[in-house]
């Protein structure tokens, strides 16, 4: 495949991401605005939900595939939300060039004289130097209400799901992190026994968050109310309802406790990597 007419497209997908980001939290932190974001004062709540908006590159010390969690309801000048909007029409333009360019695999030279495939959307970040990027995070819209919401009651889910990935695709995710343990463990993966052809990637996720909204009133298709997946701080114009809504978070998931391991007698006891909750499967 050749790469070079789709390294212009992306570099302009993300140059329109970011510039949307941009005029949003620009507009955020000019504007009259009401916000209540969780763990945050009157006074750092709205910087708090910029920077929840605006993090879509990876952190030196941040896990694979993970994304920053942001609680909280903003409510803003209809104006502002057409900007959030916005925002969110760059990410579906993002994903519809990315996704494809994902699931195409090309391959590239290693160590010695061997080469390895991965993914050629990650080839192209690598081009324009964007290795850091979270393709996840970069993808996840901004909750957008159509109505002000009366009260937003967050439920947070306990979930664990195991994925069987190849030994290539654990590399490519580790492969856009540079800190010592993401490191480390490349280095690892290339020691395993070539008869090693998959691992387990275990996710213990707390971060499967959805809000119930009660809206004030009625919405353009007649609800009262709704749930939606909310990871992100929720937006509404406020039009001429002022007064905020009440906002019940969930419970801090330290006091939720881990759930059993259900596929434990299929992998070893103790991970294979420290950057990502991968195993080696028992040998039968």
């Amino acid at each position: 495949m050749d790469i070079t007419p789709h390294i212009p497209q992306v570099a302009k997908a993300l140059l329109s991401l970011e510039s949307t980001l941009e005029r949003l939290t620009d507009a955020l932190s000019h504007r009259p605005v009401t916000a209540h974001i969780d763990g945050a004062t009157e006074r750092t709540s709205i910087r708090h939900a910029c920077e929840a908006y605006s993090a879509i590159d990876y952190e030196m010390d941040d896990e694979i595939g993970d994304s920053v969690v942001c609680l909280g309801v903003i409510g803003t000048p209809a104006d502002v939300v057409k900007r959030a909007q916005a925002v969110n029409l760059a990410k579906a333009a993002l994903k519809a060039l990315f996704a494809p360019l994902q699931r195409v695999r090309i391959r590239v030279p290693v160590k010695g004289s061997t080469t390895k495939a991965i993914p050629a959307l990650r080839v192209i970040l690598r081009h324009i130097q964007r290795s850091d990027l979270n393709v996840n995070a970069a993808y996840r819209k901004i909750p957008i209400l159509t109505r002000p919401p009366a009260t937003v009651t967050y439920t947070r889910a306990n979930t664990r799901n195991v994925y069987r990935k190849t030994v290539d695709e654990i590399a490519d995710m580790l492969s856009n992190v540079s800190s010592p343990a993401a490191i480390a463990d490349r280095e690892r993966l290339t020691t395993l026994d070539r008869r090693v052809t998959h691992l387990a990637l275990v996710r213990y996720r707390y971060q499967n968050i959805r809000a119930n909204i009660l809206y004030a009133r009625l919405d353009p298709k007649g609800r009262g109310r709704i749930q939606i997946s909310a990871e992100l701080p929720l937006i509404y114009a406020t039009g001429r309802r002022s007064e905020p809504p009440e906002v019940n978070y969930p419970a801090n998931p330290e006091h939720l406790g881990k759930p059993m391991r259900a596929r434990a007698s299929k992998l070893e006891t103790e991970p294979l990597l420290r950057s990502l909750p991968v195993y080696r499967y028992r040998e039968h």
